[in-house]
């Protein structure tokens, strides 16, 4: 398959790129108004760009989506995603500190060196992730979907599974501690001696050694 041709936003490109079609392959819909200091407009996809440093968190953006991009060093907190998806993308060294995620679809999409504390994920399917040396320190998982995803060594300490399909995924190289689940989201996972050990305790049972 061919692959996309990558257009370069960046801090100093980006009021230009969207107010006057700077970059082609940003594609921006219902424009209501811009001014040197924010961007305010209803959807925006970001098809086939690299996007490098922007903080995405002072523009006033309804909906954000992106498709065949490299998002390097983005800020995403507190940023509420609903019922979009995303494909074949790169996301390294971005910031979703309390962001929320809700019926998104992410697919075939790398996730390194991300920050997610704090954020929520709800009714999310994701097919064909990497998640590498990512943060998800007390963060919330409710009824998520997986296929073929993979952990590495990532943080879910303090976290929160609920209601999750994690079928196949290993968490043997990640920190699960003091993390909160119930019998479904950890069936069918691999884990180390230690986190099984955990494991079992949170279901209320006592192991001798």
């Amino acid at each position: 398959m061919k692959k996309p041709i990558i257009k370069i936003v960046d801090e100093i490109d980006i009021i230009t790129s969207l107010k006057d079609d700077y970059v082609s392959n940003v594609k921006v819909y219902n424009e209501e108004n811009i001014n040197k200091k924010t961007i305010t407009k209803e959807s925006i996809l970001f098809d086939s760009c690299e996007i490098n440093k922007i903080d995405f968190t002072i523009y006033d953006i309804k909906k954000l989506e992106f498709l065949d991009c490299k998002i390097f060093n983005c800020d995403f907190s507190n940023l509420e995603f609903e019922k979009l998806i995303f494909k074949r993308c790169e996301f390294v060294n971005c910031k979703m500190v309390g962001s929320s995620f809700t019926e998104l679809t992410f697919s075939d999409i790398l996730f390194e060196n991300c920050v997610f504390q704090y954020s929520n994920f709800a009714n999310v399917k994701l097919k064909d992730i990497k998640f590498i040396r990512c943060d998800f320190l007390d963060c919330r998982l409710f009824d998520a979907k997986v296929n073929n995803v993979q952990v590495d060594n990532c943080d879910f300490s303090k976290s929160q599974f609920y209601e999750n399909d994690f079928t196949g995924i290993d968490f043997s190289n990640s920190n699960i501690d003091n993390i909160t689940t119930d019998l479904k989201s950890i069936k069918k996972i691999t884990v180390n001696q230690d986190q099984a050990i955990s494991l079992v305790t949170l279901l209320d049972v006592t192991v001798k050694i």
